[in-house]
């Protein structure tokens, strides 16, 4: 069964925030890391066990940049790529549902956000919830230091 999430849903306007995170027992001193939130227009999954209508976002996390600035994210792409360590997943069908960056473009607009254009694939049949799916979009995003 395919979700078909293009024809679907489209993404809302997001989030991309910095944060500092440690953890001694993994040895990992304070590092920034970047996330990236892209809420979901509410959708019908048409999955006959999943509560409808659908409410979700799509989560970017664990980008470690590397950049002066934590704000200065204008002409990254974001791709899995690129950035290995990172981890994306959109809880759809009571699971995580991995995504793998294949593209995520950021430019900063003359409003001070970002826009972002992205080519992600879900991963819903590690989980059993459908086949997988490329999902492209584009959106604008805040960027918020925590």
């Amino acid at each position: 069964m395919k979700i078909g999430l293009q024809n679907k849903t489209q993404v809302k306007k997001g989030v991309i925030e910095s944060y500092w995170f440690k953890n001694d027992t993994m040895g990992l001193s304070n590092t920034l890391f970047h996330r990236v939130t892209l809420p979901l227009e509410v959708f019908d999954s048409g999955l006959d066990f999943n509560e409808q209508s659908t409410r979700t976002e799509i989560l970017l996390d664990w980008y470690k940049l590397d950049i002066s600035e934590p704000s200065k994210l204008d002409g990254l792409n974001l791709s899995h790529s690129k950035y290995p360590e990172a981890q994306g997943s959109v809880y759809i069908g009571y699971a995580h549902n991995w995504c793998d960056v294949k593209e995520l473009t950021i430019v900063k607009n003359s409003d001070g956000y970002f826009d972002v254009s992205g080519n992600i694939l879900i991963e819903f049949e590690n989980e059993g919830v459908g086949e997988n799916e490329d999902f492209k979009f584009r959106s604008c995003c805040e960027y918020i230091e925590t």
